[in-house]
């Protein structure tokens, strides 16, 4: 039998997943199905900032909600027993998507019905006469002027590790003071990536996030939302790890003074040996 303690991270990753997911593409259903008469560009942004911050207050310690996340951490700053949570922890993001999403469906559902009729998804090989596409509610897609993937995946990796390395910079125990709400920075700072990064690919930054509702849409939209822009489903898949393991490296290399860092560890020896040195 598992106690209610014991499987509390569990169920706060599966949980602040799917707020995560209904907030952030229910905010997406209630703009595109209204044509933007409920919703700009900024409430996407102020919604998706606000659902990452109110996740954050599940559990203590907080539910990183992102795999990316979850495995940067465990390969830059491990902890004793931190693997063996990491399946679990990974199954509820994933699972805490997917749920999300279907409940954002049943909620809009005639909506969509009524918007999109067809069904839609970007860059698919079935066409709207309205040009909707609903697809795009559930998951990201590319902006249809990339020439290749290879952008997208330039832009995620960017977003995801500006994400990492501020939250690092905000969990970093020198900034407790600067940071006495790190819940509001938190959200300060998914709030800045939206703005400035998020146009070109919808920012996922987060596997769970794309992946999760993107396999609920294949159930509506059928196996074209894994195929359509040349399978650009890889790239939310897989660029928020990269960029988050870049955005850690970067800020333990160059910032971080604390204890637990294989980066900093690692660059500590090496100085220590002078390794470092030049010789004349």
């Amino acid at each position: 039998m598992f106690s209610r303690q014991a499987l509390k991270p569990y169920l706060a990753e599966f949980l602040g997943t799917a707020l995560l997911i209904v907030i952030g593409d229910g905010v997406v259903a209630q703009c595109l199905l209204s044509d933007y008469q409920y919703g700009t560009w900024l409430s996407i942004n102020l919604a998706w900032a606000s659902a990452v911050c109110l996740s954050s207050y599940l559990s203590d310690p907080s539910p990183t909600i992102n795999p990316a996340v979850t495995l940067c951490v465990a390969l830059v700053r491990p902890s004793q027993g931190q693997w063996k949570t990491i399946p679990g922890k990974l199954v509820a993001q994933f699972l805490g998507g997917f749920v999300g999403a279907a409940l954002v469906y049943i909620n809009y559902r005639s909506a969509i019905n009524a918007w999109d009729p067809e069904y839609t998804i970007p860059g698919g090989s079935i066409l709207s006469p309205s040009g909707h596409h609903s697809a795009g509610i559930f998951c990201t897609y590319p902006a249809n002027f990339f020439e290749s993937n290879w952008e997208a995946v330039f832009s995620e990796v960017l977003g995801s590790a500006v994400l990492m390395f501020g939250s690092f910079s905000i969990s970093d125990s020198r900034n407790s003071n600067r940071f006495p709400a790190p819940q509001l920075s938190v959200f300060l700072l998914l709030l800045s990536i939206g703005a400035a990064l998020g146009w070109q690919t919808g920012y996922a930054l987060n596997p769970a996030r794309d992946f999760g509702p993107r396999l609920f849409s294949a159930i509506l939209y059928g196996r074209e939302v894994f195929t359509a822009a040349n399978f650009y489903f890889f790239v939310p898949l897989l660029a928020p790890i990269a960029g988050c393991i870049i955005g850690a490296t970067t800020y333990d290399a160059m910032l971080f003074e604390g204890d637990g860092s294989r980066v900093t560890d690692a660059l500590d020896k090496a100085e220590g040996q002078g390794s470092l040195r030049l010789v004349d």
